[in-house]
């Protein structure tokens, strides 16, 4: 059941992007929460009256909480978005399935796909065994990988994904790669790679890709090779926990060590699963969060690989006429039942309560509401 929505949400925290406020009071306008500098005491509606009622939230509010690589195909997104996910990432699927993800819906996370994964006839993962036929698109040249590219962006691809994984197979060719590279950037798209095998992190980072889907796992980088990645302003995404889901495997420690490498160097990180791929759960992974603790992100760095500050696309985006009013959040946004913890180390199983909500979902009977 579901009544009236509040004028005004009060919570006990919010991440603004750098920091996490004291109990703070956000005002409802449609499917838009804004913060507001009224005074708790004596809130205020836009036009001077008196709030008809005021929801008590509490716990914590983060405009958003994003998983870089996922596979939804293999998942469920309702689930991720019930277990925190507000934001998703899919890297890799059959083009127009993933495109009906990006029909908006409020019981999922917003979605942004990469379409099917570009690679060499007969590469990965064209009999990996996850990826069922038409999530990888098998290019044979120049030609053919520069057509690949506008096939995916006419599918609603926010990104282009190539995969160069020489321990599976053949990969692209060196100016297949550049094509592949060069028709991204010239739609506007970045380009994230699966760079598995000896040299293929270097190849990936010298052919100009943007991301790495994973963090190298399979050679311990030069640090000529990660210097050089982090002065190119290359991201790396995380995935750690792919590797023994709990129980750590050679792959995970060449992966921290590469990552904690990159990280003193001041290289990008966002956090990523590769949901889809072994025992992961489904929602925000603390044993994610902690592994990227350990590779030597902490505190507020270590929310920032997944916590974003509400400036992202969508009906809220700029909604405020006041350039130096805080960003609005919604529709979605992370909630999580208790304040921030006191003790830093505890910051991946707080982040794990998340679950995501709606505005919609503020109208809910079932929460707590005060009628001044």
């Amino acid at each position: 059941m579901s009544g009236p929505p509040p004028d005004f949400v009060r919570v006990e925290a919010l991440w603004t992007g750098d920091h996490f406020t004291g109990p703070t009071r956000l005002s409802l306008v449609g499917e838009c929460l804004h913060p507001t500098t009224s005074s708790p005491e004596r809130p205020n509606t836009h036009d001077g009256s008196a709030p008809s009622n005021v929801l008590l939230l509490g716990g914590t509010v983060v405009p958003s909480l994003t998983d870089h690589h996922t596979h939804l195909g293999l998942s469920d997104p309702g689930a991720l978005f019930q277990g925190g996910i507000t934001h998703a990432v899919d890297l890799g699927w059959i083009p127009s399935v993933a495109a009906a993800w990006l029909d908006d819906s409020p019981h999922r996370p917003a979605i942004a796909i990469a379409g099917a994964l570009l690679t060499a006839p007969g590469g990965y993962p064209v009999n990996a065994g996850w990826a069922p036929p038409g999530a990888a698109k098998e290019v044979g040249g120049p030609r053919e990988a520069r057509e690949a590219v506008r096939q995916q962006v006419m599918a609603g691809a926010s990104r282009i994904k190539i995969a160069l994984n020489s321990d599976a197979g053949e990969t692209v060719d060196n100016a297949s790669l550049s094509a592949i590279v060069e028709e991204s950037h010239a739609a506007g798209l970045p380009v994230v790679a699966h760079a598995q095998g000896a040299g293929q992190t270097a190849r990936a980072l010298r052919g100009g890709v943007d991301q790495l889907a994973h963090t190298p796992f399979t050679e311990r980088l030069d640090d000529d090779v990660v210097a050089e990645a982090v002065d190119a302003g290359m991201i790396w995404i995380s995935t750690l926990d792919i590797h023994g889901w709990g129980t750590p495997t050679t792959g995970y420690r060449i992966a921290v060590d590469n990552l904690r490498r990159f990280i003193a160097r001041g290289g990008h990180v966002l956090y990523g699963t590769d949901l889809g791929n072994g025992d992961l759960p489904v929602g925000v992974n603390a044993r994610e969060l902690a592994a990227i603790q350990e590779a030597g992100l902490q505190g507020v760095d270590l929310i920032r690989t997944i916590a974003g500050t509400g400036t992202g696309a969508g009906p809220c985006t700029g909604s405020s006429t006041d350039a130096t009013a805080p960003a609005p959040l919604g529709p979605r946004i992370a909630w999580i039942p208790s304040p921030p913890p006191a003790d830093p180390a505890h910051l991946p199983g707080w982040l794990a309560t998340a679950r995501g909500l709606h505005i919609s979902d503020l109208a809910s009977t079932d929460l707590r509401q005060e009628h001044p």
